[in-house]
C-alpha cells in the first residue's frame, strides 16, 4: 500500500509539472531608474499582453543608455543597454515623450516565465 502511494505522488507531481500547471515564482522586488530617448509611443489594448480584463495600457519603448538599480534590488535592465525596450503604464502619457531623452523609474513585474516593465514615474532629461 505504500509503495501503491508513492507511485501515485510521484505520478501526479510529473503531471503537474508536465502540464505547466504549478505556479512561477514571483520576480524579487525591484525598482530601475533608467535613461534613454523614447523611440515609440503606442495606446495599445491590454488584450495584447494577456491582461485581463481588457483595458487601455499605454506604451513607451526606450531606447536604453543607462540604467541603474534604485535600492538593494537587481537591476533587470543592466543587459539591455543599448537595446529598445517597452514600458507599459496605465497612466496616461502624452504622446510629446516620442523623440525625447527621459528618465524613468520602473519595476519589471511577472515571473520566471516573463513578464513586463511597467512605469513608475517618467521625466524628460
Amino acid at each position: 500500500m505504500k509503495r501503491l502511494t508513492v507511485v501515485l505522488c510521484v505520478s501526479i507531481f510529473l503531471a503537474l509539472m508536465l502540464t505547466g500547471s504549478c505556479a512561477s515564482v514571483p520576480v524579487a522586488p525591484n525598482e530601475t531608474v533608467v535613461e534613454g530617448t523614447v523611440s515609440e509611443y503606442a495606446i495599445v489594448s491590454s488584450r495584447l499582453v494577456g491582461i485581463k480584463p481588457e483595458q487601455v495600457l499605454y506604451r513607451i519603448t526606450i531606447h536604453v543608455e543607462s540604467s541603474k538599480a534604485s535600492g538593494s534590488g537587481p537591476d533587470f535592465l543592466k543587459e539591455r543597454r543599448g537595446e529598445d525596450v517597452p514600458f507599459y503604464t496605465k497612466k496616461i502619457l502624452s504622446p510629446r515623450l516620442f523623440g525625447k531623452s527621459v528618465r524613468v523609474r520602473a519595476e519589471f513585474r511577472g515571473g520566471e516565465h516573463g513578464g513586463l516593465f511597467w512605469v513608475k514615474d517618467v521625466a524628460l532629461r
